[in-house]
């Protein structure tokens, strides 16, 4: 049974008379609440839990007013945004070349770039060689100003599906624009649901007439809202409120969803066939399929896919087959599913070397499907590779890559060629073409520029031992002109979540930790999905713990070897990743001078907002006796070491967030606050108008923070 999480229990309010104070910073006061249960034998006492009944949301939401009140007073007297500023601008000036988001419709190139004095627009060309036309820039729809969280473009027709949000993630909605006549049809959908951080899941019906989407059910639950969706088609031209539900929890008879289970929805460009996938809570993802022509409501007869476990988005489609990255191998294995049957998949490529990757770094897809051949993304880090599978002859071989780094961004154009993003944690982004004809790859002729800092940066993998005896493998960002071994600041960045993998892109946002002396390093640790199956597994519940060793072991080897110092180094995680950074200080806080918790969830035990299910599978369903031990040992809230001298902390959320509530970001500053027996600071910084994915100014409340922490001289407080 579900371990419930409001209990019964006697309350006793108690009102902190003075303000806490930590050497020079005086912390705005706090109350405290009696929250004391005991749940399989462990005891859970919390005085701050007030702050997650939403009769209180008025007092949390002044008590983070408070606190960002004093997080800006401190960081803006930090002397050093232009040192910073004129580091970004130095990167960001050498990306003006750059594209990204490349899609391609027919023989049409989509993309989004900067154009100077004008800001970010979606261009198009109409063949490689085509001179460019702008087709959308900054959204403002009868005087409202909005921000594109996804797009999703027709499969033959010039429309294009956006999400649209306000404020970070306030009002999601859907709108369709005509790219030809380069004006937002009078369709407008809403609210829809966060499927995951990216936004809505949606889709086109493969003749272009309609979209599917998934929506939110009417509730104000905050633990609901994120949950429970159903897909729905939409016809253009109709009343949204009239859109038929084809798909979701209670709908069809014959399936049986769990309340944690999201339902997610998917088209192809050669196929007439749709998936609908499930990402469950607890258990593996499944999913469905259905042909297009027999889509009636309730009625609608899906067919769920035997013997295959979804990794994410992984796959695509041609005719009646689906093609997918899925388990049954070290490094995972490519399938063949009968979409028209359900029937069990049949193995298309298995044993590789290397890693077949689901997904590349921005967590689209890593296989598409050409009408005589697929390609399937290999993951090696730092060393990414493209195959090629024959369809006819099942036969398979390597794309001639002409450099080293990571891949993604894969897009069939005409029948059978590829265009794909290359690049590196050193060189931004080519767009390339593979000619499948003359088998050659060469640079797109309008994106062949790339902006190289391999004469001023260098990057390198490290493999670091763990008390396991496991090697992880960490990569380094950093100026040519360092002495590695010279005990420089150095900000470790991890995630190690639900088999996710992080292949290095160019990043400017890091460039200027590393033009002030600092290296950068992301540990590739268990969880993730940059090592295959068994490493991923190693990871997750119930070896989570594995995963935060990881990151201890990894500061521990860097501080041994003098790559830095325990007073300069940091780490850094957001979201899931946050796991990471609150158990890492909290298993050897005299190894960091800080950590950097970004959209983090502190509290994986109480929470049943947003994430509270997707997190099962990776720390363990508190339902089940072993499942909570798990989730409580690996709650940052619960674990924070008594009577110690704490590293500094900086909490950073959105206050627009979709997908993790304040409240325990508040509950968690409040702690560490409390706790705190020396002079480092803990602070909290709420951007009112960000959401899961942070902002700009967020940014630079980080960097400030993270060289005022590491000692540089130009970042102290006067």
């Amino acid at each position: 049974m579900r371990i419930p999480v409001l209990f019964v229990f006697c309350l006793i309010c108690i009102m902190i008379t003075s303000n806490l104070s930590i050497g020079q910073i005086v912390y705005p006061s706090v109350r405290i609440e009696t929250f004391d249960t005991t749940i399989y034998g462990k005891n859970l006492n919390d005085p701050y839990f007030w702050m997650s009944r939403k009769a209180n949301e008025k007092e949390l939401i002044n008590f983070c007013h408070e606190q960002n009140t004093l997080t800006h007073s401190l960081i803006d007297s930090i002397p050093g945004d232009d040192k910073l500023m004129a580091a970004w601008g130095e990167a960001f000036s050498g990306l003006e070349d750059e594209l990204w988001s490349v899609h391609t419709v027919g023989e049409m190139i989509y993309y989004n770039r900067e154009i100077p004095g004008e800001g970010i627009w979606l261009c198009r060309r109409k063949s490689a060689n085509a001179p460019e036309e702008k087709v959308l820039g900054k959204l403002s729809i009868h005087g409202q100003k909005y921000s594109i969280r996804k797009k999703v473009f027709a499969h033959e027709k010039s429309l294009l599906a956006l999400i649209l949000t306000q404020n970070g993630e306030a009002n999601p909605h859907i709108r369709i624009f005509d790219l030809d006549k380069k004006e937002f049809l009078p369709d407008s959908i809403g609210r829809v649901m966060f499927n995951d951080s990216r936004g809505v899941s949606m889709t086109w019906l493969p003749n272009d007439a309609g979209l599917l989407y998934t929506q939110a059910p009417p509730t104000e639950k905050e633990s609901e809202v994120y949950y429970n969706g159903k897909i729905k088609l939409h016809i253009i031209g109709n009343d949204p409120e009239r859109d038929e539900a084809i798909f979701g929890i209670g709908l069809n008879s014959n399936i049986k969803l769990k309340a944690y289970e999201t339902p997610y929805v998917y088209s192809f460009k050669n196929s007439p066939y749709i998936v609908a996938r499930i990402r469950a809570g607890d258990a593996d993802n499944y999913a469905f399929a259905v042909h297009c022509s027999k889509l009636k409501g309730a009625q609608t007869p899906w067919k769920k896919l035997k013997g295959y476990v979804n990794l994410g988005d992984g796959f695509d489609g041609n005719g009646k087959f689906l093609f997918a990255v899925t388990k049954g191998g070290p490094n995972y294995r490519v399938v063949k599913i009968n979409m028209e049957t359900g029937s069990k998949p049949e193995t298309v490529l298995k044993n590789t070397p290397d890693v077949i990757a689901p997904v590349d770094a921005g967590n689209s897809t890593g296989i598409v499907a050409g009408k005589d051949v697929l390609y399937v993304l290999i993951r090696k880090i730092g060393d990414m590779q493209l195959m090629k599978i024959d369809y006819s002859s099942n036969s398979s071989s390597l794309l001639p890559m002409k450099s080293k780094g990571a891949i993604g961004d894969l897009n069939i154009i005409d029948d059978n060629d590829l265009i794909f993003a290359s690049g590196s944690a050193i060189q931004s982004v080519k767009y390339m073409h593979y000619n499948y004809k003359e088998q050659q790859v060469a640079p797109l002729p309008f994106a062949d520029k790339a902006f190289d800092l391999s004469h001023d940066l260098k990057t390198q993998i490290l493999w670091i031992p763990s008390r396991d005896g496991k090697s992880i493998p960490v990569s380094l960002v950093y100026s040519k002109h360092l002495v590695l071994q010279n005990k420089n600041p150095l900000l470790i960045e991890a995630y190690g979540n639900s088999g996710a993998s992080n292949d290095l892109f160019f990043n400017p946002t890091i460039i200027p930790w590393i033009k002030l002396g600092g290296i950068f390093a992301y540990a590739h640790v268990r969880g993730g999905g940059e090592m295959g199956e068994a490493w991923m597994k190693d990871g997750q519940f119930p070896n989570k713990m594995n995963s935060i060793n990881d990151v201890v072991d990894v500061a521990d080897w860097f501080i041994e070897n003098e790559y830095t110092s325990a007073s300069k180094q940091l780490v850094m995680g957001g979201s899931a990743g946050s796991f990471l950074v609150g158990m890492s200080i909290n298993q050897r806080p005299e190894l960091f001078a800080g950590g950097l918790f970004l959209s983090g969830l502190p509290d994986i035990v109480t929470y049943q907002d947003g994430a509270f299910a997707r997190e099962s599978k990776s720390v363990g369903p508190i339902g089940t006796k072993a499942g909570f031990l798990s989730s409580l040992s690996v709650s940052s809230y619960y674990n924070v070491p008594k009577n110690q001298k704490l590293p500094a902390m900086l909490i950073v959320h959105g206050g627009t967030d979709y997908i993790l509530g304040l409240h325990p970001a508040a509950r968690y500053t409040a702690k560490l606050q409390q706790e705190q027996r020396g002079e480092k600071p803990i602070l909290l910084l709420v951007d009112w108008e960000s959401g899961h994915l942070g902002s700009e100014l967020e940014n630079l409340y980080i960097y400030k923070f993270a060289l005022w922490q590491t000692g540089h001289p130009d970042f102290q407080p006067k």
